[in-house]
């Protein structure tokens, strides 16, 4: 499932909890963010209540179950640390825009809450 993040406040997952034994990778998509001419130079992933497994890459394409191709597509993977409830994703990434003048942005932040099942 897509959860749209209005850069204000963190997205929470309420209705897809993560499996607490399991390895799971969270998406972070910026077509819709980026600019004109604008590139992601940097990118990395910080994490509370879990450990990163692999950080973050990007993936190119990816499509969600509702079909919507995402261009501009990183990944995390992680696991969740044990008798966590929750875990909290950030993923911080750093632009260039060509030109003249570089108006890119530095160390911008984007997390997601994601619940922890209850077996």
């Amino acid at each position: 499932m897509s959860y749209t993040h209005d850069g204000k406040k963190q997205v929470i997952a309420k209705n897809d909890p993560v499996d607490p034994d399991g390895i799971d990778w969270a998406f972070f998509a910026y077509d819709d963010w980026l600019r004109t001419d604008e590139t992601i130079t940097s990118h990395s992933a910080l994490i509370q209540g879990g450990v990163i497994e692999t950080d973050s890459t990007f993936l190119g394409n990816v499509v969600d179950p509702d079909g919507t191709v995402y261009a501009q597509c990183y990944g995390v993977e992680f696991s969740v640390e044990s008798d966590a409830t929750q875990v909290v994703i950030t993923h911080r990434v750093s632009t260039t825009v060509a030109g003249a003048v570089d108006l890119g942005r530095t160390d911008i932040d984007r997390s997601v809450v994601i619940p922890v099942k209850e077996l």
